[in-house]
């Protein structure tokens, strides 16, 4: 949030408004259970909670719809848009010590726009929303999130805080197209032309019935295990020192860079091919590359994560499908960037194969046997990549100004996101705010990037420098 400053103008928000608490009050038991990622994303919350950290739950999408706002057509196209994607109108409760879903009932629920007053000056405005979005947001109560727009002469920018529970990355990059096309629609009086959506909702029952099936004795389960093992019982973290004595944390900060353009990419790409792996493969043989040159490593092993989007129906459905899956493979014994590339895409080709079952579900199973899990304020590290051309209307996401931003938290390790665009290719990291930290997260991506741009002009690149 640190990084967003906007433009200054007139705040609007669409609300709920003196309603919400009755609608509350005479919401329902749903019957389906949280999944398992939503299950730990709620134990974080209530972790950090309870010892006081500061910690925001939630993430935002940000872009600028042009001319001056209708603010009524706004608000039936977001009361559309919230009843389209059913995930939005729950949230949970702690009965009895269990954690149970309950649900607005789609006919109660209405939008009204109120405007909050304008501000002047973006920083004012950016502090403002981060403490509305910090206290309002929360995966224990209705609603689960914040939308509002600054509204100007010639523009509106719109934003929509979501608790992860009920959002990832790739239904944020679909709020834009959605919304947008919705709220033309209700302002021409057309309809929009939106393909069938089914409901995240419905994707955790069958998450928690299908992983119900898995026991300690599945194969999939001893791949795990190995993989943990060979990890020292722990997930494999950050290869660089971070400056932090065991067992602390510190406040996170964001640090992003371009990797190389549009046509870079292609030609890393092309090398990619030729060596019979795709984009994914050759990223992780670079990030194989960087931990063994810094860091001496062997082997590489990561998390990372894949969606779980696997049946058309949740194809664009807003929520969290996303699990996390191990990689690894041998670095040592290599000379250059190509001899690694069939082992990364190897390696993924296998995380594949244990897409189907829940890490959080591991996570337990092997609970006696390893901590993938240990501290419930810490956050697995992995490593992301998104193609986000593969995102509806992508093609107009700079023009938009479009982006995802989060709050603050604490954090002991670093996570990544490898996101390619029409345009570039970005890393960006998150890790703790600590100056060792600062220095290794930044000289780890250089020594990615100038390996990637070697490969991109050379076709390939040594193992060791």
């Amino acid at each position: 949030m640190d990084d967003f400053t906007p433009r200054p103008g007139r705040l609007v928000e669409w609300t709920a408004g003196a309603d919400a608490a009755a609608m509350v009050a005479a919401a329902s038991p749903d019957p389906s259970p949280p999944s398992y990622s939503q299950k730990f994303h709620i134990d974080w919350h209530r972790a950090n909670v309870r010892d006081g950290a500061r910690h925001s739950s939630w993430l935002t999408a940000v872009f600028d719809l042009p001319g001056r706002l209708d603010a009524a057509a706004m608000a039936t196209a977001l009361e559309n848009w919230v009843r389209r994607h059913p995930t939005l109108l729950t949230w949970f409760r702690l009965d009895d010590g269990r954690l149970q879903r309950y649900a607005i009932r789609p006919a109660d629920f209405s939008l009204r726009p109120a405007v909050l007053g304008t501000f002047d000056a973006g920083d004012d405005m950016r502090d403002y929303l981060q403490k509305q979005f910090d206290s309002r947001i929360d995966p224990l109560s209705w609603p689960p999130f914040v939308v509002a727009g600054i509204e100007r002469a010639d523009s509106t920018t719109m934003l929509f805080a979501v608790d992860h529970t009920h959002t990832d990355g790739y239904s944020l990059f679909r709020i834009f197209r959605e919304v947008r096309d919705m709220y033309e629609a209700e302002r021409t009086g057309t309809r929009a032309d939106l393909p069938e959506v089914g409901s995240h909702v419905d994707y955790c029952a069958s998450e928690v019935a299908q992983a119900s099936e898995i026991s300690s004795d599945s194969s999939a389960v001893g791949t795990w295990l190995e993989f943990a093992q060979a990890c020292g019982g722990t997930p494999p973290g950050f290869p660089l020192d971070l400056g932090l004595p065991p067992g602390e944390r510190a406040p996170g900060v964001s640090y992003a860079m371009e990797l190389f353009d549009a046509a870079e990419a292609d030609a890393f790409n092309a090398a990619c091919l030729r060596g019979g792996a795709r984009f994914s493969g050759g990223l992780l043989a670079t990030l194989g590359i960087a931990n063994q040159r810094l860091a001496g490593e062997d082997h590489y092993r990561g998390m990372m994560t894949l969606h779980t989007r696997t049946e058309p129906q949740w194809l664009v459905a807003q929520g969290w499908f996303v699990n996390l899956v191990p990689v690894q493979f041998p670095v040592a014994g290599h000379r250059r960037f190509g001899d690694l590339l069939p082992k990364a895409q190897l390696a993924i080709l296998r995380a594949t194969k244990l897409n189907d079952i829940p890490f959080y579900w591991v996570a337990q199973i092997l609970a006696d046997k390893m901590s993938l899990l240990s501290d419930p304020r810490s956050v697995v590290p992995m490593t992301s990549y998104i193609d986000v051309r593969r995102a509806p209307a992508s093609k107009d996401f700079e023009a938009a100004r479009f982006q995802v931003i989060a709050g603050h938290s604490e954090f002991d390790e670093v996570f990544i996101w490898i996101n390619r665009d029409w345009h570039r290719t970005t890393f960006t990291a998150v890790h703790p705010d600590t100056t060792v930290a600062r220095q290794n997260v930044h000289r780890y991506a250089e020594l990615v990037r100038t390996v990637l741009r070697e490969v991109a002009h050379n076709g390939d690149a040594p193992l060791a420098q």
